[in-house]
């Protein structure tokens, strides 16, 4: 089916459902009728694209192509075509390069060429009679679109790229004289430019004269002079001292031996530096590790309270009761093997609970001591059971127990979900490792594959 048939068909069907649903009487009991309706913009919007597509199906038939290239500085292009050649479509691409200069208009443009070189060939320096700066071997493409050679007379002065060597030891031992160096060394470069099968080339004479040192290089060749004659001077000794300093100014032997001072003194300050960040961050795990045992251990504190305050012992006893256990680890006398990790989250609250009993033994008031603990404690948690217990000794204990079997309840809700943000958690830290070993699995399958193009 070819394009004409398409656009025919979308027209004889879009037409005849826009007509069915205005023509058909009690339309509302057909569901595609109502559809129709309902999306009568669409359907208006898809006649239209049709309409605009059918037309363009018309355009540039029977016309030629013109195409136009890119200027003589641009870029050649691909222009792509198809065809239909007994029923099969075929398609084939037309490389067009850019406009051509005519030789005459080419052969002008070179002369244009060579008398920019000529004001821009040298570059920084003053003229090309005064060389001791790279040349500037360069035209502008878009005005001048040639291919450029260029061949020194003598390839220890310049190279291609117009770099000089023309350090006035390079110069002594190419072969030249003081006297040359000093009145400058003639010379000459050929530029040939090309344009398809259109050449043209020129010499330009240069005259180079040695490059002009910094006070540093100077005195850093003084340096090296003095070393070399240092060593010359001892050739046929067992070795000779060379001074580590000329001038005022030090001088170092880069010979693996030594360890400089400096590196060593950032590497100190860096690994001080680490000490003090990873002392604070230990203090900072040591912290929440303490809050995150007093919280595990405060549903089992509320119970033993509950308990033994419901079986009327005094609050001064239950705290006893509860470090017996610690006392006696502490002491060696009870081994923690088969309560080892209850006990390892309950320590810092159980260490809390002995500095209060020595406060009961010492005659400190019993309020004072359950204020204390609580401040001590930090956790609002602890606060306010302990601020329950202060205003027992103020108030009595009816109630106690009751208020105490209600924070019980919340104390043991708080316990789960904090299991469960524990196990959220560590999910979370899984992911880490998880990444890790997906990146080494993707290694192993893409270096190989890569391995294999190379």
């Amino acid at each position: 089916m070819n394009l004409l048939m398409i656009h025919v068909t979308i027209y004889f069907v879009l037409i005849a459902l826009i007509l069915c649903s205005f023509c058909i009487k009690n339309g509302e009991k057909h569901k595609w009728i109502m559809f129709v309706r309902e999306h009568l913009a669409v359907m208006a919007f898809l006649l239209a694209v049709n309409t605009v597509s059918f037309a363009l199906s018309f355009k540039d038939t029977g016309q030629d192509y013109y195409i136009k290239r890119a200027p003589f500085y641009g870029q050649e292009k691909e222009y792509p075509f198809k065809t239909h050649i007994d029923g099969q479509e075929m398609t084939f691409e037309l490389t067009v390069p850019p406009k051509k200069m005519k030789p005459k208009e080419a052969d002008k443009k070179m002369e244009q060429a060579f008398s920019y070189l000529e004001e821009n060939l040298k570059g920084e320096n003053e003229s090309l009679n005064k060389v001791n700066k790279p040349l500037d071997i360069s035209l502008d493409y878009e005005n001048y679109p040639f291919d450029i050679e260029v061949k020194p007379k003598d390839y220890s002065l310049i190279d291609e790229d117009g770099v000089l060597r023309n350090d006035r030891e390079e110069l002594l031992a190419a072969g030249f004289s003081e006297g040359e160096i000093l009145s400058g060394i003639s010379s000459s470069i050929n530029i040939r430019l090309n344009y398809g099968e259109l050449t043209k080339a020129k010499d330009f004479e240069i005259t180079i004269f040695p490059k002009e040192d910094t006070d540093n290089e100077l005195m850093l060749k003084e340096i090296k002079r003095l070393y070399q004659r240092k060593e010359k001077e001892s050739e046929y000794e067992d070795g000779f001292f060379l001074p580590a300093s000329y001038k005022n100014i030090d001088i170092k032997a880069l010979d693996g031996k030594g360890i400089d001072p400096l590196v060593i003194l950032v590497f100190g300050i860096i690994i001080a530096g680490l000490l003090i960040v990873k002392e604070f961050e230990t203090k900072r795990t040591s912290a929440v590790r303490e809050k995150q045992a007093l919280l595990k251990a405060y549903p089992w504190f509320v119970n033993e309270l509950v308990l033994l305050l419901g079986a009327g012992m005094q609050v001064r006893n239950v705290f006893a009761l509860l470090i017996k256990d610690y006392e006696n680890t502490a002491a060696g006398k009870t081994k923690l093997s088969k309560r080892k990790a209850e006990d390892e989250y309950r320590r810092p609250l159980l260490k809390e609970l002995l500095h209060a009993k020595q406060d009961f033994d010492i005659g400190m008031s019993e309020g004072r001591i359950y204020y204390e603990l609580g401040r001590r404690l930090k956790l609002p948690c602890y606060i306010k059971i302990l601020t329950l217990l202060e205003q027992n000794v103020t108030k009595g204990s009816k109630g106690l127990v009751a208020v105490l079997e209600q924070e019980e309840r919340t104390a043991l809700e708080e316990r789960m979900n904090l299991a469960k943000k524990s196990g959220e958690e560590a999910g979370t830290k899984l992911l880490g490792p998880m990444i890790l070993l997906l990146i080494i699995v993707m290694l192993m399958i893409m270096v190989p594959a890569f391995m294999s193009f190379i």
